[in-house]
């Protein structure tokens, strides 16, 4: 294709009846395109006529002419032509072309090719503030592209710039920011002035923006540098006289949940420094673990179970809670039974972090004997029988919970020793029969199985049984022959 068969193809294609018989055939041409046409192309200000006119179809078709090439062309970083026109389009006055050129710069960016520091500019002051944007397109292409141009005055300028519009961009910029600092701490002094406006919205009387915003600066809580920060301002008494201590109200729920998450991800990620610090914040949990509010007492069941995940929460809960874990184990059981199926999982999920060997960290005695404690106290018995009788559950992810309870189970050896007490627990979990109903369910049954088969507490025959269920692997079918008999004797 030449230069004068590409413009009289821009022409029809600015022109709404041959637009698309015109866009089909610039589509089929492609291949002969060479990189002068192409940014010839790029140039054509009958292709931002289009751009500004096309429908979303006819949006996604140029997507693919236009941004496979530019991945075609400059496949080691952004040449000024593509500058240029991704510049165009996120200064276009109109929405849809600023949403093209930010389609381009994520494919651009998706596969690992450059964009310029302009171009996130760009994308920070013209597509942050938009009400019609891919939100995860968005925050995808500024967390990957932001970090090594973060600490730039302009960069700084351009995002507190953005602050000045509604609640809802105020938030995609306190994502984007908290989440840059997740991965690097260090420009935890930089991003002060977008820190100091997210908290002055925390103080506002809007309790879905007071929700988003606390649920965002959790994300501080992963490193230490931003536990520092959030400890040095005083949020954590924040949380609790603003959200926590308060009156019970018609929006008590919307911010609760995130107030009691945000103690939990503490907790959660820096267990010794929190629960040392803030022992009372774990009272708080156990407030809402009550069948008055399901809702609330879901979340207290994720937050505790975030809370006893790590090894550290597990010697906290037992030598600083023992009476409410106590209460709260021996409630279990029956509040289980009688729950509905949405609340179900949640609980067992729980129950399992409860049981676990702390994650990464390894299993030491004193946690062994917590957790078969807890264990006894719940059940009352010194088996499986419990987790037996939810893995017959025909529900898949009922069955799922179960099995992630029992592989953290029997983790531990009096684990081991109890699945070895339980009558036909074996048979049941070696059985094919429903292993075609899920094909998640039936992958992490045989981890679970190949992990019970390597245990060196299990008797011969049971150990046996398990290693050749795992050398026939996952998804094992037992062959049936039939002989048919002429005649039908």
């Amino acid at each position: 294709m030449d230069v004068s068969q590409l413009e009289h193809l821009m022409r029809n294609l600015a022109i709404k009846e041959t637009r698309t018989n015109s866009l089909d055939l610039l589509e089929s041409k492609l291949s002969d395109v060479n990189q002068d046409i192409y940014e010839t192309m790029l140039c054509s200000e009958s292709l931002f006529k289009f751009l500004a006119e096309a429908d979303a179809d006819q949006h996604t078709t140029a997507s693919r002419i236009i941004y496979d090439k530019a991945l075609e062309f400059f496949p080691n970083g952004s040449a000024s032509v593509i500058d240029r026109f991704f510049e165009r389009c996120l200064t276009h006055p109109k929405n849809s072309v600023k949403q093209f050129g930010l389609r381009g710069a994520a494919a651009m960016v998706y596969h690992s090719a450059t964009i310029t520091p302009n171009t996130v500019e760009l994308i920070i002051q013209h597509c942050l503030p938009m009400k019609e944007v891919y939100v995860d397109t968005l925050l995808n292409v500024l967390v990957k592209c932001l970090p090594p141009i973060f600490t730039e005055p302009t960069v700084q300028n351009k995002l507190v710039s953005v602050l000045q519009f509604d609640e809802t961009v105020r938030c995609r910029v306190y994502e984007v920011v908290c989440t840059v600092l997740e991965q690097h701490p260090a420009y935890m002094q930089i991003a002060s002035p977008v820190l100091e406006s997210a908290l002055a919205d925390l103080d506002k009387d809007d309790v879905l923006l007071q929700s988003s915003v606390l649920q965002i600066l959790t994300q501080l809580l992963t490193t230490k540098e931003g536990f520092d920060y959030i400890e040095g301002i005083d949020l954590f008494r924040k949380v609790y006289v603003n959200f926590v201590s308060v009156k019970v109200t018609p929006f008590v729920r919307f911010v609760l949940p995130n107030a009691l998450k945000f103690y939990a991800s503490a907790a959660l990620i820096q267990p010794s420094l929190f629960l040392q610090r803030h022992p009372a914040t774990v009272d708080f949990i156990f407030d809402q673990i009550t069948p008055e509010d399901p809702m609330l007492m879901a979340i207290a069941y994720d937050c505790l179970g975030m809370v006893g995940s790590t090894n550290e929460g597990k010697i906290f809960l037992s030598d600083n809670q023992k009476l409410k874990m106590e209460q709260f184990l021996k409630e279990f059981p029956g509040i289980l039974h009688s729950t509905t199926d949405v609340y179900k999982v949640r609980f067992i999920e729980c129950i399992t972090c409860l049981m676990s060997g702390g994650g990464s960290e390894s299993i030491d005695n004193r946690v062994t004997c917590i957790t078969q404690e807890w264990y006894e106290t719940m059940t009352e018995s010194k088996d499986l029988e419990m987790v037996q009788t939810l893995f017959k559950n025909p529900f898949p992810d009922i069955k799922m919970a179960s099995l992630k309870l029992l592989s953290a189970i029997v983790d531990h050896r009096w684990g081991q020793q109890f699945f070895q007490n339980t009558a036909c627990f074996t048979e049941q979990l070696l059985s094919r029969r429903l292993d075609t109903l899920n094909v998640n369910v039936a992958q992490f049954k045989y981890d679970v199985i190949k992990k019970l088969s390597l245990c060196p507490t299990l008797e011969p025959f049971v150990t046996d049984a398990l290693k050749q269920y795992v050398t026939a692997g996952a998804f094992h079918r037992e062959a049936h022959v039939e002989v048919v008999i002429e005649g039908g004797q």
